[in-house]
């Protein structure tokens, strides 16, 4: 059941376009979202690039930004890129690399043997990785000043995005990405820190600030389990008020509110029994 539970919960999040597509042209109008499936010639990702594709993730992930008003397209794409990570351009394709989501299906292998929670990590990584480059090209398009890092600013638009869903939807995701940032075991020393991107455990303590804020009921056993620390606990509400403002002043206004009211109401179908 909990499985179950897990498999709907990734669907009700990201299963936007499993309608078929004369079904999704009728109840919603053109994304601004282009996607894109690039095919890998590394062998090792072929498997990758196919489960991917078959589960149609960037159709989903493009018919929830419909109510999104941009000026020009983006497009969002999955490809080989050689590395986990290549940083965004102006103007160039946000783009979810297969080798991250190969790793992130190993991290999650290798920390634990419950299918049930190494699917929840690799859920909660694949959606924290499309919405953190996706929030990348959003910035350009938008041309949304940012102070401080960038990378730092995109992660907190990724962690506020995963909070606006259900309870469920958010526990899943939320809890999945966390996990992934503990497990990384990636070790940082010397010219590690003048990185662009904040060390994964720093990145962890930000999402979970942001999902204490914004669902205490939900979240708030990591303040009260001493899992966040009192000092960092007490500026979570704060530092959650500061992103909704900057949400609500330049990025609210790009969408149609009505329009999100639909796409969050609609009958989205689960593939459960794919699985």
């Amino acid at each position: 059941m909990q499985r179950k539970i897990h498999v709907v919960a990734f669907a009700l999040l990201l299963s936007f376009a499993l309608a078929t597509p004369a079904e999704a042209q009728q109840s919603t109008p053109q994304s601004n979202i282009n996607i894109a499936y690039e095919t890998p010639t590394n062998p090792k990702l072929t498997s990758i690039y196919t489960r991917l594709k078959q589960r149609r993730v960037l159709e989903e992930l493009q018919a929830f930004m419909v109510p999104l008003r941009l000026p020009r397209d983006l497009t969002v794409r999955l490809a080989q890129c050689d590395s986990e990570n290549i940083p965004y351009k102006p103007q160039t394709p946000a783009t979810i690399c297969y080798e991250l989501i190969d790793k992130i299906e190993q991290v999650a292998a290798n920390h634990t043997t419950d299918p049930d929670l190494q699917q929840t990590v690799v859920i909660g990584g694949f959606v924290q990785a499309a919405l953190h480059e996706t929030a990348h090209a959003l910035f350009d398009v938008l041309d949304v000043p940012i102070w401080g890092r960038e990378d730092d600013a995109v992660d907190r638009l990724a962690a506020v995005v995963m909070m606006q869903f259900g309870d469920d939807v958010a526990n899943v995701v939320m809890f999945g990405s966390q996990l992934l940032f503990r497990w990384s075991n990636q070790k940082w020393t010397g010219n590690d820190f003048a990185s662009e991107v904040s060390p994964d455990y720093q990145r962890y303590f930000n999402y979970a600030c942001v999902a204490v804020a914004a669902n205490w009921p939900q979240f708030g056993g990591l303040v009260s389990k001493g899992v966040i620390p009192p000092h960092r606990a007490d500026r979570c509400e704060s530092e959650y008020a500061q992103i909704r403002k900057a949400f609500n002043l330049r990025i609210m206004p790009h969408i149609d509110a009505n329009l999100l009211i639909k796409i969050r109401a609609m009958p989205w179908l689960s593939w459960a029994n794919q699985q």
